[in-house]
């Protein structure tokens, strides 16, 4: 009976104590909507004041509570030196945590980054692949900029049809670039099949018959000097 009690009492310890490490763990609680909100509303009010500098500090205090879009403008901010000093590095590093949650214009804006090199390292691959996210999310000027990618083939390998299909798509848009594009690549497409047609196929010149020449001695009886 004693060793049933002891063993009673040791579970019934265990059980406390593991209720008590499970308390000690933190617990992280999501950011209020009502702060974000009220960040973003005193931010868009500091902005139509033009104080930027103001508007970039409850842009920050949002984008800290993890705001995609205070993450954004924030990365607007120091890509543009407004409110802030201009830094692409700062840039950079909003856009991406922006870019992860989806936000097509901070997926464009970090693909640009990266097709330059500026706050990151260039890399025409990844500039790529983020201005594909953004454009199928029907981001214009993503469009605009993957037509140009597959065009030049940078970051991925040159396709005139691809180029086209997402020129198209963002000139369908209203993108005034995209579409003088568009026009270029049609000139040049003409420009260079009339070239084609109107070339005339070079013949090599007809050689006169030689009369045939006479075999070499495998084998000369002359000293060597």
């Amino acid at each position: 009976m004693k060793l049933y009690s002891v063993l009673r009492l040791g579970l019934v310890l265990l059980a406390l104590g593991t209720g008590l490490i499970a308390c000690q763990q933190p617990v992280v609680k999501p950011a209020p909507q009502e702060t974000v909100q009220s960040a973003m509303q005193a931010a868009k009010d500091a902005y139509q004041r033009q104080d930027f500098s103001k508007a970039a500090e409850w842009f920050r205090k949002a984008a800290d509570l993890g705001d995609a879009k205070a993450q954004y403008n924030l990365g607007v901010a120091y890509n543009e030196g407004k409110g802030v000093p201009q830094d692409f590095g700062q840039a950079a590093f909003w856009f991406s945590k922006a870019a992860e949650q989806g936000i097509p214009q901070a997926q464009n804006n970090l693909g640009f980054l990266y097709k330059q090199g500026q706050g990151v390292a260039q890399d025409s691959s990844q500039a790529a692949e983020w201005f594909r996210k953004a454009a199928e999310q029907g981001y214009a000027q993503a469009q605009r900029n993957l037509g140009r990618a597959y065009r030049d083939g940078q970051g991925v390998k040159q396709d005139r049809g691809l180029a086209v299909l997402w020129l198209q798509k963002a000139a369908a848009q209203g993108d005034e670039q995209a579409l003088a594009d568009l026009n270029q690549l049609k000139t040049s497409a003409k420009g260079a099949k009339k070239a084609s047609s109107m070339a005339k196929p070079v013949q090599a010149p007809k050689k006169k018959p030689q009369p045939p020449k006479k075999a070499a001695p495998a084998s000369t009886s002359k000293p060597v000097g």
